[in-house]
């Protein structure tokens, strides 16, 4: 494993598309941090986000943002939607942008934003 395992300290459930009933991927071992002051955009069309979510490097987790060439804004679109449950409530997060962290190293790990949904 690229991380350590008590690194992961909670599981989550990936559902892909957003919205689909059932999930893509159950039970993977994740690490959910709020991040709220450090997700609000610098401009109106940037991407903001309330948490992020870190995970194996080997975790299929997808956002749906774009960037076309020679453009510097982002196209934002719904990607996975991630669950994490917390006692009696599972809030649910859509997935914003992912990248690897420690890309090449032995603690390599992808990193997950999320926004918080309230529905």
């Amino acid at each position: 494993m690229s991380i350590p395992t008590d690194f992961l300290t909670t599981t989550c459930d990936v559902y892909r598309p957003f919205g689909a009933g059932s999930p893509t991927a159950t039970g993977i071992r994740c690490r959910l941090v709020p991040d709220l002051a450090a997700g609000r955009p610098l401009t109106l069309s940037g991407l903001s986000w309330t948490h992020y979510l870190d995970v194996d490097a080997g975790t299929d987790i997808r956002d749906n943002s774009t960037r076309s060439m020679a453009m510097n804004q982002i196209s934002y679109a719904d990607g996975d939607e991630v669950w994490v449950p917390t006692g009696a409530a599972t809030p649910r997060y859509v997935v914003v942008w992912v990248e690897t962290m420690n890309e090449g190293s032995p603690r390599e790990f992808r990193r997950a934003y999320l926004m918080r949904d309230t529905a």
